[in-house]
């Protein structure tokens, strides 16, 4: 089998996902060739450099002007329509080249922004290889539906019906959440706690944990504090790949015994197992861990666009509380650790991401055959 697994460098979620699905697709294949490209490049590099730059700049500052672009896109029919079009003119070709370079028998996205193109190259017969695409969230799900794609594999199963009716007639698919091994080990990994992260919590304490996903996005300050708000509560804030954010909170709360600072973490599903709450910015993947850990989740500090849609989505479902403000995430803190962890959500027996997609591959040759 041969698989490309596309992805985007815009927060860590989308290429978690990507290293899970490779992950499994290599062990449901031993002989496979996965090829992952985490990179808007293959959209054409003038177009990609554009996306990325844009991406960071609108996202991680202007988050304002963010948000009326992905209202307008994902709103505004005739805009959603022209956006898409020319998405698929400027980088259409390109992307077509990077996946003939490779060869693949099949073509996996789990970024939305991929997902038009990828969808008018396989209607338009330029593309003769199945695609797929990983939905990851719960909410603004028209932001990751392409009708074209071959098949939709879902994070939640709650979204399927709401897929299926936007996929118009392609085929949906709720899996095994795409996250690390580790979640799905009945003793959560190795170690079975937090002792990688040499954590050292007071007995009487609950232990709160702080995300704000890869890019160290929303007011972790703040959902800090708040949390401290609320008596016997060690925090572990997660600044991620944002270096100067970690830096500048460990200052600031170098004084205070209560909290701990780190930058990207690989043990989550140790931390997450042992944390009694978990109050997130981006609401990603880090959500579907949580619920996978029975680790009650909080969003709060990074209201915009899609994480907006997601996090309202979560709330309907009851799959996580929602906060606007620093004193309601302090009352949604002490409500969760009053009320207690709920029950891990075993989704192990749902089928694998990799199965259905070695499926299409394995058609795929045959019809080529």
């Amino acid at each position: 089998m041969r698989a490309l697994v596309l992805s985007a460098p815009v927060g860590e979620s989308h290429a978690a996902m990507a290293r899970a699905l490779a992950a499994d697709l290599r062990r449901e294949d031993p002989d496979a060739t996965v090829t992952v490209l985490n990179d808007f490049a293959v959209l054409g590099p003038r177009l990609g450099g554009r996306l990325e730059r844009g991406f960071r700049r609108h996202l991680g500052e202007a988050r304002q002007s963010y948000d009326i672009a992905y209202w307008l896109f994902t709103r505004v029919t005739p805009a959603r329509a022209f956006g898409e079009t020319a998405l698929y003119r400027l980088g259409g070709r390109a992307l077509a080249a990077t996946i003939a370079r490779h060869d693949p028998d099949v073509v996996v996205s789990t970024y939305p922004v991929l997902n038009p193109v990828l969808a008018r190259l396989r209607r338009s017969g330029r593309l003769r290889r199945p695609a797929a695409a990983i939905v990851g969230p719960l909410g603004g799900l028209g932001f990751w539906v392409a009708p074209g794609l071959d098949l939709h594999m879902l994070n939640y199963p709650e979204a399927l019906g709401e897929v299926t009716r936007g996929a118009a007639g392609g085929r949906v698919e709720a899996v095994r959440p795409l996250v690390r091994e580790e979640f799905f080990a009945v003793d959560g990994g190795a170690d079975g706690g937090t002792a990688p992260l040499a954590l050292d919590v007071p007995a009487g304490h609950r232990l709160v944990v702080v995300s704000g996903g890869g890019w160290g996005a929303g007011d972790l300050d703040g959902a800090i504090r708040a949390c401290l708000a609320v008596a016997e509560t060690q925090v572990v804030a997660i600044a991620g790949r944002n270096d100067r954010l970690r830096d500048e909170l460990a200052v600031r709360h170098r004084a205070e015994p209560r909290v701990t600072v780190l930058g990207f973490v690989e043990e989550m599903a140790a931390l997450l197992r042992a944390a009694d709450a978990l109050v997130t910015a981006t609401a990603g993947l880090s959500c579907v861990e949580a619920r996978i850990s029975g680790c009650p989740a909080i969003c709060y500090g990074f209201p915009v666009g899609h994480v907006r849609d997601n996090t309202a989505a979560l709330a309907r479902h009851g799959l996580a509380r929602v906060a606007t403000t620093p004193s309601e995430l302090t009352d949604a803190l002490a409500s969760a650790l009053t009320e207690g962890r709920p029950p891990a959500a075993d989704l192990s027996a749902l089928p694998r991401a990799a199965e259905l997609t070695a499926e299409l591959a394995g058609a795929a040759r045959a019809a080529a055959a």
